[in-house]
Parts: C-alpha cells; sequence; structure tokens
C-alpha cells in the first residue's frame, strides 16, 4: 500500500544490472526485512535471474498464468478454418456483416468463435493505440453477439517458465577443423540465448545474445580473437493468414570472414534484415530475410563498405533439441560476393548442459571455399 510513495522518487537507470528488475529486488528487501536479493547480481541483472532469485528465496506462493492478447487470439482462431477465418477478418473490419444471411447459415456455435476471434483481433490490433471512436463502436457491436451467442471459455495450456530454462550465461568449449587445421575454442557469453540453445522456457524462433566472446587457438599454439558480438537479436514469428508480423534480426561486433589468399580477417559489422517466418509443421519454422550489412574490412580499398544479402534457413525443435539449417550471402558494392551454407544440431544433455555440432562451408570471390567443423560443449551457468 506504501507504492504509492514512491510515485517520485528517481534513481538512474543502467541497462545491464540497476534496471527496473533489480530496483524490484530493493523493493522486496525493504519489504522483507533480511532477505538478500541483490547481492546475487554484481555484474548483470536479467529479468529471469531475478525472478528466479525471488522463487528462490521462498517468496512465490502460485504462479497464475495470464495468456498475451496474441496467444489468446491464437488459440482462438486455431480451430477456425480458411474460410472461418476469412469471416472473422470480415467481421472485425465490419461487425455488420454478421447480420449477413450467408453468415447466420453458420452453425451457432461456429459464429460465435468467429465473433469472440473477431472480437480478440479488434482488441489486438489496439494495443498500445489511442482510443477510437469507431474501434469502439465496432468492439461493442460484436460484445452484444457474443453475449447473445457465447463461445466455451478459452483453456490455454501454460508454457514452459523461462526461470526454468537454462541459465543465462554460457561457457563453451569446442574442438574442430577448418580446412584441415584442427583448433581449439574458448568461449564466453554473458546472456542469453540463441536459436540453437536448450529450448524449455523459450519461444521456437526467438534469440537475444549480448556481448559473446569467443578466441580460438589453432595448432603450433596460434591464439586469435574469432569474434566479439556486441547484440544480436533475431525474432522469427510466424505468419497465418490472420496475422502477418514481421521477422527481424539485427547484429554487431567483430567477426571473422574469408580474406584475400584464403586467411581470415577480423572485420567490425552491423547488420540487419527483414523478412517472413513460417510454420512449416509442427515445431518447424522456415524464415526468408533481406539483409544488409556495413563493414570496415582491411581488404577492401573503402574504409566503410555497404552490402545488400539474404538470410534464409529452416529451424526444427526435434526430440534431440534444435536443428538449424542456414543460407546467408552478401553482395558487396565494390564486386565482393560472400555466401554460407551451415547445419548445426544441439543435443541437449541436460537442463543447463548441451552439445552442439555445427558444420559449415563458406564461398568467396577473395577466396577458394573453405569447410569447417565445430563440436562444442555449452554449460549454461549465472
Amino acid at each position: 500500500e506504501h507504492v504509492w510513495e514512491l510515485k517520485q522518487i528517481q534513481f538512474d537507470y543502467f541497462f545491464f544490472d540497476e534496471n527496473c528488475s533489480y530496483r524490484l529486488l530493493e523493493l522486496l528487501e525493504i519489504a522483507r526485512p533480511g532477505i538478500e536479493l541483490t547481492d546475487g547480481f554484481p555484474i548483470t541483472a536479467i529479468p529471469t535471474d531475478t525472478v528466479r532469485a525471488i522463487k528462490d528465496a521462498g517468496l512465490v506462493e502460485r504462479i497464475d498464468y495470464r495468456p498475451s492478447r496474441e496467444r489468446e487470439l491464437l488459440a482462438r482462431t486455431e480451430p477456425l478454418s480458411r474460410a472461418e477465418q476469412d469471416w472473422l477478418l470480415r467481421l472485425s473490419a465490419d461487425p455488420a456483416q454478421q447480420h449477413t444471411a450467408e453468415f447466420q447459415a453458420l452453425p451457432p456455435e461456429r459464429r460465435a468463435l468467429i465473433q469472440d476471434a473477431a472480437f480478440r483481433l479488434l482488441r489486438y490490433r489496439a494495443t498500445g493505440e489511442a482510443r477510437d471512436p469507431a474501434t469502439a463502436q465496432r468492439s461493442f457491436a460484436l460484445l452484444q453477439a457474443i453475449n447473445q451467442n457465447p463461445p466455451p471459455l478459452l483453456d490455454i495450456e501454460r508454457p514452459g517458465l523461462p526461470e526454468i530454462g537454462h541459465e543465462s550465461r554460457t561457457w563453451q568449449l569446442g574442438a574442430g577443423s577448418r580446412d584441415d587445421r584442427a583448433f581449439a575454442e574458448y568461449g564466453l557469453r554473458m546472456a542469453y540465448h540463441d536459436l540453437s540453445d536448450n529450448a524449455y522456457g523459450f519461444p521456437l524462433g526467438a534469440q537475444i545474445e549480448i556481448l559473446q566472446l569467443k578466441l580460438r587457438q589453432y595448432e603450433n599454439n596460434h591464439w586469435q580473437l574469432q569474434r566479439l558480438d556486441l547484440a544480436s537479436i533475431r525474432s522469427f514469428t510466424p505468419r497465418n493468414h490472420v496475422l502477418k508480423p514481421w521477422s527481424w534480426q539485427v547484429a554487431g561486433g567483430l567477426e571473422r570472414v574469408l580474406g584475400e589468399h584464403g586467411d581470415e580477417v577480423l572485420v567490425g559489422h552491423i547488420n540487419g534484415g527483414a523478412g517472413a517466418t513460417w510454420q512449416l509443421a509442427d515445431e518447424v519454422l522456415g524464415f526468408a530475410l533481406g539483409t544488409v550489412r556495413v563493414e570496415h574490412n582491411q581488404d577492401f580499398a573503402a574504409f566503410i563498405a555497404p552490402a545488400a544479402g539474404f538470410n534464409s534457413g529452416l529451424l526444427w525443435r526435434n526430440p534431440a533439441g534444435n536443428l538449424l539449417l542456414e543460407a546467408k550471402g552478401d553482395y558487396f558494392h565494390n564486386g565482393e560476393v560472400r555466401r554460407s551454407l551451415s547445419l548445426s544440431q544441439q543435443w541437449e544433455i541436460s537442463r543447463n548442459l548441451g552439445l552442439r555440432l555445427a558444420a559449415k562451408r563458406e564461398f568467396s570471390q577473395l577466396a577458394s571455399p573453405q569447410n569447417e567443423l565445430l563440436l562444442e560443449l555449452k554449460w549454461y551457468h549465472y
């Protein structure tokens, strides 16, 4: 009851550590003297980790699942046929369509599902928007119809809890070969999850990686920085007949690419892309994106080289883990063409342990094609 007293309180905000979830832990410490929740977050405070800390402290009595509007809409439209989904789109645009003889000819139980789905679609599209009288009028008309012919209650299964999924930080140890040169690879990722990581608690097609470092040790004790990712975010949400979200990705940092004479050159880059994702089967996504890239490469004459390209692939959540097949291409303005084809499979050994086998073939105008094979152990640890 005293939270309102904090309305005028201001504090500095830091994205990685002293963020909103961290401040909530401080409030809980004040409300429950004697517990130490913030001590476990000296470097970063990721929301799922703070929730885990609250549960570990015994402060959670029960968990009530509240589905998002999008999940409720998808659950309501799932049993509808393509023709019925056409009706819900028409009703959301013009509720008067429900009074036509064609719509009234449908069985009452099907009309109830369509009307409820149309109302949910209207409310979903209005999320975050200013109140619109026309939208409010359409919503009211659909609510009247729903009141006269109510649908069955939604029963949505609760997905896996993110705080029960793998830990946020990842240590990586790998061994492999690149064009007959053996190497060992050592890595640390501060956060959080990529497309192929252990799946429980994470939606298929979502990736957030922050501050990932990889060092590679070749034969004859030759060490090199293989990559330093500042951030890599990918969102592959499947489209359907009712909802058509964009899929997108953005990344930036340092990475090794094929250079002249077959050498690996460390380049700085920022890249992103947008496109679409489709649900090809249960737990199978296909995606295709157009991409743009800006790169600083010592092999190029220009200080900054732009490129356009593509990124497409297949993501399959299978009984062993996640399989990712991916094709990429970058076409630079200076004539360089860089393409790659990769395949990886992760085996989930335990909640916080995974084993990943990855194979890749790279092509470049500057060098002959090269093959790489890597077997990597991933330990998720905070």
